[in-house]
């Protein structure tokens, strides 16, 4: 099943890669011939006619992303194609009014700077989907987990927003989920309609000073600079930059759906499990208190751990020798955090738990002294207890996975880990020591804490909730993919900001040229202008970390 959901999204990926190449290619034609055709010096006659059959050309291919911009315009939701849309019919536009231009004309033909615009939108999404196919490849070749991010009420944790890490049961719809969303789209909502007025209406004061003619260069021209190169570049850019240094941590970025999702999350939930593999837990002394249980005290301890999902319980049972599949049933059991689990096992009541425990049952543990010596070193203890007798006591302790270490040395004081556990010796302190997280938030929840998280959890599972990103990591593994998110999220930011400001800024300085001489502005200036427009979002991509 797996490989057929790959297999289905990576055709569709492909055909969008071949379509977006073709749609490349005819854009660049239209762009190089009709340069070469504007600086040779023929008659304006053979420019319109060149401009008017690839204007027609350029977006009959481009059909889909040209209609759908210009539809996207009337219905207030534009996309970074709807100024493309409407600069390719003002080509149109110009090139039919050259036509019938006599020669000696001194009107320029701003086609080439038009159809550059539309290549460099076509390139762009073109690298888009190689970034996409690229993850495909990533996610079906590895072991991968989602990513989720949900609201929570922790409040008294001062916590509202948490990060989850699951495997993957169902292979995600990577190509739709990347493909939905685009910051400058949102941003533009307004920009784009209002923009396209002020061209019309600058364009018609230009005609009517100065004729037709200059109408249409005046029309053609301000598209030009609104059909900015910056269109798509401004959030593709630095999305397949911070996607190929995330692909090196393991983690792929699902469109700007993960960046809005990593945006404000501070706060990443992890199992203990996930903090201290079974092998990297080892049993260090298993004593019996009274003999006549000596049975009991090994079944009971191995199947109270095993259905709390110790992290210990498989070397637990590994070193005693039990099976796991003949252990007793286990009844009604609960944690109490900094205590152990109560639970009843044939009728009994079983205590496994810490010295806290046993105190508050009025059982005498070990004596300080020797438990003190038996837990140095990073080592813990748990007794365990049937009906009120102490009948055994284990040593053991827990190491920390290296790679996950070198994770957690990135983690400063402004991001949080919640350790779901249910062991009573992974504490708060306890994680801090062992993974060196001195200065970071750790919070070890109490069971109303926990069954917030369950349900948090559950609710993911049941609503079949997008996965905000998908990481060959786990748990703390992810940090480093979830902080270069965050910062992406302001570096896509200013990149729109840059688009927008250039176009306002080319509008008015392109006008204000028309104004003292319509026939000053060329194709050479709206190529530039957007040119230089375009060093700083390459500035952000390449410099900005």
């Amino acid at each position: 099943m797996r490989d057929n959901y790959f297999r289905e999204q990576f055709n569709v990926a492909q055909a969008s890669k071949d379509a977006f190449g073709v749609k490349t290619l005819v854009s660049v034609f239209a762009a190089v011939l009709t340069a070469i055709l504007a600086l040779i010096g023929l008659p304006p006659m053979v420019n319109g006619i060149a401009g008017l059959v690839l204007s027609v050309t350029v977006f009959f291919f481009c059909a889909q992303e040209m209609g759908d911009g210009l539809i996207s315009i009337f219905l207030l939701r534009p996309s970074n194609d709807s100024l493309t849309s409407v600069a390719l019919i003002a080509a149109a536009i110009q090139s039919l009014v050259l036509i019938f231009t006599p020669e000696g004309s001194e009107f320029h033909t701003f086609a080439p700077a038009i159809f550059l615009s539309a290549a460099i939108s076509m390139a762009m999404k073109y690298l888009f989907i190689c970034e996409i196919i690229t993850n495909l490849n990533l996610i079906k070749s590895s072991k991968t987990y989602i990513v989720n991010t949900s609201d929570i009420d922790m409040h008294k944790r001062a916590i509202d927003r948490v990060c989850i890490v699951n495997p993957i049961v169902k292979f995600p719809n990577v190509v739709d989920t990347t493909y939905d969303g685009d910051p400058s789209e949102e941003k533009i909502r307004m920009f784009v309609p209002i923009a396209s007025g002020a061209i019309l209406i600058i364009s018609a004061i230009v005609g009517f000073i100065s004729g037709f003619g200059a109408f249409a260069a005046a029309f053609a021209a301000l598209f030009a600079i609104a059909a900015s190169f910056t269109a798509e570049m401004a959030f593709v850019l630095p999305y397949i930059a911070e996607q190929r240094r995330l692909r090196k941590l393991g983690s792929v970025l699902l469109g700007y759906h993960s960046i809005e999702a990593m945006r404000d999350v501070s706060t990443l939930v992890v199992s203990d499990v996930d903090l201290f593999p079974a092998k990297r837990t080892r049993m260090e002394r298993f004593r019996f208190r009274d003999k006549e249980k000596m049975a009991d005290a090994v079944e009971f301890t191995a199947a109270v751990l095993l259905e709390s999902e110790s992290p210990f319980a498989p070397t637990f049972i590994a070193e005693t020798g039990c099976d796991a599949d003949r252990l007793p049933e286990v009844d009604d059991w609960r944690y109490m955090k900094n205590y152990g689990v109560v639970a009843h096992i044939y009728g009994d009541e079983v205590l496994v738990g810490n010295r806290n425990m046993l105190l508050s049952y009025e059982i005498a543990p070990l004596s300080q002294e020797i438990e003190a010596s038996l837990t140095s070193t990073n080592r813990s203890i748990i007794y365990t207890v049937i009906n009120g007798v102490l009948v055994s006591y284990t040593v053991f302790s827990y190491a920390c996975d290296p790679e996950m270490k070198r994770a957690a040395e990135t983690v400063g004081e402004d991001f949080a880990i919640i350790a779901t556990t249910n062991d009573c010796n992974i504490t708060e302190i306890a994680i801090q020591k062992l993974y060196g997280l001195n200065n970071t938030k750790i919070v070890v929840p109490d069971a109303d804490e926990r069954k917030l998280i369950t349900s948090v959890c559950e609710d993911i599972e049941e609503t079949n909730a997008v996965p905000d990103m998908i990481t060959t990591k786990n748990a703390i593994g992810i940090l480093s993919s979830v902080r270069k998110a965050k910062k992406l999220a302001s570096v896509v930011n200013m990149s729109v900001l840059v688009k927008i400001a250039s176009i306002i800024l080319g509008l008015v300085l392109t006008s204000i040229a028309f104004f003292i001489d319509h026939s000053a502005p060329g194709p050479i200036w709206t190529v530039l202008f957007n040119a230089i427009w375009s060093i700083p979002v390459l500035f952000l991509t390449l410099i900005k970390k």
